[in-house]
């Protein structure tokens, strides 16, 4: 018996994919196996291989889109390789990756790996899109000035983006630390629709925030965890499937995706199904991203 964890699947959504020539693709698939602050359950540097290996097994046509995504064109890049680095300079050359699709004119979509890598490659999109927006959606807020002594922590990546200057809007967030609500008080330029009013049906979406191009990063763990178990600090309540799903076609139909990823997938063994929900859900998004006839 073949067990997916043990083979090395280099392709997103199948081994032989015919529509993956990286100079006509629509779509580049970065994996970014990086871990250097997790700070609970380790394990998110196999996120990126495990969404690979999954990803051989899904059936490739969308029967809500009546088509088959992987048409457009889906290449994957080889795993980055952060040997010998320190944070920041691994870091850096997530976001040089990440300009490397952009100078082909192709959509950048990076798995993670954890929410870190977000920060350089949100920050290498607007450079090529001045007007960017970001939507967040995850369980916590990641709004601190620093955790364990370091800016670069994955706690701080929404923190990093309103340095940036990039007006940001967060989803599903369920888990919020004093600092944060102090910092809160100061007025920042981003809004917050919390967990429990997405849960009790309250929760109005400003969509009038988005600009004409948009980067939209997942934190798996905006998921409930009875759906999503495999992340490194998973939390109570959250998303559903096609919650999650409606929420970023919506996006989707209000203004144009430039960039994406999907992070914080920390596989588990026998929880395999978490894998193939990350797999899936990355390919729901290209689908949604890239059908015309989404408006």
């Amino acid at each position: 018996m073949t067990i997916m964890n043990d083979i090395h699947v280099t392709q997103f959504g199948t081994p032989d994919a015919p529509y993956c020539d990286p100079t006509t693709t629509r779509v580049t698939i970065i994996p970014a196996p990086m871990e250097y602050s997790v700070c609970y359950i380790k394990g998110t540097a196999y996120g990126p291989q495990a969404i690979l290996n999954a990803s051989s097994q899904m059936e490739l046509y969308d029967e809500e889109l009546d088509w088959s995504p992987i048409d457009v064109g889906i290449y994957t890049r080889p795993l980055l390789d952060y040997s010998g680095m320190d944070h920041a300079t691994a870091l850096k050359a997530t976001g040089n990756a990440v300009r490397e699709v952009l100078e082909k004119e192709q959509l950048p979509f990076t798995l993670g790996g954890e929410h870190s890598l977000s920060a350089p490659s949100i920050a290498a999109v607007h450079e090529y899109f001045p007007d960017l927006t970001v939507i967040h959606i995850d369980a916590h807020g990641d709004l601190r000035d620093e955790y364990e002594s370091t800016p670069l922590s994955h706690a701080s990546i929404a923190r990093r983006v309103l340095d940036m200057g990039i007006p940001l809007t967060e989803i599903g967030i369920r888990s919020f630390s004093p600092e944060e609500a102090e910092f809160m008080k100061t007025s920042p330029d981003v809004k917050i629709i919390w967990g429990y009013q997405l849960a009790k049906g309250t929760a109005v979406i400003p969509w009038e925030r988005l600009s004409k191009h948009t980067y939209v990063t997942i934190d798996l763990d905006a998921l409930d965890p009875s759906e999503m178990p495999a992340v490194g600090t998973p939390e109570p309540g959250g998303l559903h499937w096609y919650q999650l799903l409606d929420l970023f076609r919506e996006v989707c139909r209000r203004t144009t995706v430039v960039g994406m990823d999907v992070v914080e997938l920390c596989p588990m063994h026998g929880q395999t199904r978490a894998d193939f929900l990350a797999a899936k859900l990355v390919y729901k998004m290209i689908g949604y991203r890239f059908y015309e006839n989404l408006k």
